[in-house]
């Protein structure tokens, strides 16, 4: 609820749902359970009463560690254990379901953390699979800001992780395109997508954005905040 871009933008309301309502139902059609990860601070207290009206598990944990809100969340006796789980972030309720079971299917029992390339997609409708037993290996207390924000940076970058990065369909190749909510412009493409159906698809959502380009350059100005802040030359 404390974002700066876009206070309050999980609660706000697309077509007939809410942000985070969009994002709970297209997770739990391809998982076992959806688990909402917030924190304990004040501000979020209407997502943990939003959660209560959804009936879906919410774990709190600290504000600035959302690394360890996960750790939580796998130890919380309301979740269920699972040796798999997703990271999913809140401000997409245009997640792929599709993109999503074909993380599923790529699963070997060698790999620990399955991706697909944020540069190859629009912003804002994969997600990732991570192996629990890698994610807890991982010392918690060696972390650096990035990995307590992004959770799953470490899986990628740690020699000892085996990822595989799972290609994307063709359909999907277009990454100039945004579906996700971090600023005033994105929420109205969003808005303008709930307008033509309440129930479109990421899939859907692109193909109309490549019939109609002018709705697609309203939000291509928007930059995406980097994982890892640029290093002076």
């Amino acid at each position: 609820m404390s974002s700066t871009r876009l206070p309050g933008k999980v609660l706000r309301a697309h077509g007939g749902s809410t942000v985070l309502e969009r994002v709970v139902r297209l997770t739990q059609s391809f998982t076992c359970q959806a688990v909402v990860c917030t924190s304990t601070d004040v501000s979020d207290d209407p997502i943990e009463a939003h959660c209560r009206e959804l009936e879906v598990p919410c774990v709190r944990g600290p504000l600035d560690n959302v690394f360890l809100r996960f750790r939580q969340a796998l130890a919380h006796p309301g979740v269920l254990h699972t040796p798999w789980f997703f990271r999913i972030t809140a401000d997409c309720p245009l997640l792929s379901a599709a993109l999503g079971r074909a993380l599923l299917a790529a699963r070997t029992g060698d790999v620990d953390y399955l991706w697909f390339d944020d540069a190859e997609l629009p912003r804002g409708i994969s997600s990732e699979l991570v192996r629990r037993a890698a994610f807890e290996s991982i010392d918690a207390s060696a972390i650096d800001t990035a990995e307590r924000e992004h959770v799953t940076v470490g899986l990628r970058e740690r020699p000892q992780f085996r990822s595989l990065r799972v290609p994307v369909p063709p359909a999907l190749l277009h990454p100039g395109l945004r579906l996700t909510l971090d600023y005033p412009e994105d929420e109205t493409l969003l808005q303008a997508l709930w307008a033509v159906d309440d129930r479109i698809s990421a899939e859907q959502a692109v193909a109309h954005l490549l019939r109609h380009p002018k709705l697609a350059a309203v939000n291509s100005g928007c930059q995406q905040k980097p994982v890892r802040p640029a290093r002076a030359s």
